[in-house]
């Protein structure tokens, strides 16, 4: 049985007419007989009753018009679906982003490209550089968001989305907060909080570097590895650390964010793709982000 079997067979049970209904789909009225008969053959049932003055639907016909119904509507939906996958507005998104990206338009961005495209279904990963970068090259993940000059991106598209500048993160209670600038000897007397992540790690070589050409020393306090747990213990007064200027609206209480006399090097996010894993959705998703990015 033919989906056009079934435009016929729905136009003739509602009009209860065949000349009408050929009439409706624009054809003679001896092939849609015929195909009415076809389908009567096929299914081994009677799906109307025919005498001369009217035509009626059989139990048959009256349940098949029901399931004609829903299955031309499947049809149709799932026709504008694929048209609209195919010029990228609609289908499945996966993005990754650091959580990092949160401090930055990243996700009023994203906000706005649900909105425009309310028939794309997007689904949102708080993953680390190295896992997107992989997951992206493999096709499990379509966009990610990262931290640059982190991991190798050969075989990857990117552009520099987000670039923030850094300052101190130190005890609000500590003398130092009431300091409009910080020295790194201000700081060599505190210990420095870090995660044990690659990026902090080069952080870490990058300040220490800044330290030994001061003949100072920046000793290493607290390590942690969850999230938001060096912004704990700052807060709690167990040291300081680098953060962000951009984040003051994810740290927690009790921390004073103070700029330093010496400019470290920014910290950046891209935007990253597989060019061999290209899209109309995913393309349509990176021209709407580069286009916001640029206002």
């Amino acid at each position: 049985m033919r989906m056009r079997q079934l435009r016929y067979f729905k136009a003739v049970a509602e009009e209860l007419h065949f000349g009408k209904a050929a009439e409706k789909l624009h054809i003679q009225q001896p092939p849609l007989s015929r195909q009415i008969q076809n389908m009567e053959e096929e299914l081994d049932v009677k799906l109307f009753k025919r005498t001369n003055r009217k035509v009626e639907l059989t139990a048959e016909g009256s349940y098949l018009l029901e399931e004609a119904k829903k299955m031309l509507a499947i049809m149709d939906r799932t026709k504008i679906t694929l048209q609209a996958m195919g010029d990228g507005t609609a289908g499945k998104l996966k993005i990754s982003f650091i959580y990092l990206a949160l401090s930055s338009n990243f996700p009023q961005i994203v906000g706005d490209f649900i909105k425009d495209y309310p028939d794309v279904d997007v689904s949102m990963h708080d993953e680390n550089t190295y896992f997107q970068v992989n997951a992206v090259k493999e096709g499990t993940r379509h966009v990610g968001f990262v931290t640059m000059k982190l991991v190798d991106l050969r075989g990857l598209e990117h552009m520099i989305v987000h670039r923030s500048t850094t300052c101190a993160a130190i005890p609000a209670t500590h003398p130092l907060a009431q300091k409009d600038v910080l020295s790194l000897k201000d700081l060599s007397g505190l210990p420095y909080i870090c995660s044990t992540d690659s990026y902090c790690r080069m952080r870490v070589k990058e300040m220490q570097r800044i330290f030994g050409e001061r003949d100072l020393e920046l000793k290493i306090g607290m390590q942690y590895e969850r999230k938001h747990t060096g912004n704990v213990f700052v807060a709690a007064g167990l040291g300081w650390t680098v953060i962000n200027s951009d984040s003051a609206g994810t740290i927690p209480d009790g921390i004073a964010l103070k700029p330093m006399e010496i400019e470290l090097h920014p910290f950046e996010i891209g935007m990253v793709w597989n060019p061999e894993r290209m899209t109309p959705l995913v393309r349509n998703f990176i021209e709407f982000y580069k286009g916001r990015v640029d206002e």
